[in-house]
């Protein structure tokens, strides 16, 4: 009988363990959580009636506009590395100087090496460049 529950509480505990081993990234991950606004790095700005940004949600999905063209995907968090995932993406004909910048902000996305939050300010660096966001509803 001893053996049985002993049995019964290390199968319950089990999935608890892998719960409580995510936490830590979890609470890390939430830092990213919500809407960013683009304002440096690579953007120029008064060419179009709304600011490129993107929002992160919880489960680390991204999705965001670049000024003409929306996209749709997922941040990956690793210990060593910071990436992208963005398969989906729209295709509208836009300005050519709009068509530079979405180039841009895209590359960037796509090679980000890191990601850090300082003071309500999301900065995403690929090495040789970055992009700056601010929190778009900041708390006063």
């Amino acid at each position: 009988m001893k053996k049985n529950k002993f049995c019964i509480l290390a199968m319950l505990a089990l999935p608890l363990t892998g719960c409580f081993s995510n936490q830590h990234l979890l609470s890390e991950s939430d830092q990213y959580v919500g809407e960013w606004v683009l304002e440096g790095g690579i953007s120029i700005p008064g060419i179009t009636k709304r600011q490129p940004g993107m929002i992160i949600e919880e489960d680390l999905g991204v999705a965001g506009f670049t000024g003409c063209n929306l996209f749709k995907g997922k941040v990956n968090l690793d210990d060593s590395a910071v990436n992208f995932t963005l398969p989906i993406m729209t295709h509208k004909m836009c300005l050519p100087e709009i068509v530079e910048q979405e180039q841009n902000i895209m590359n960037v996305l796509r090679h980000a090496t890191n990601i850090e939050v300082v003071n309500e300010t999301l900065v995403v660096d690929s090495g040789d460049r970055f992009l700056i966001f601010e929190k778009a509803n900041k708390h006063i």
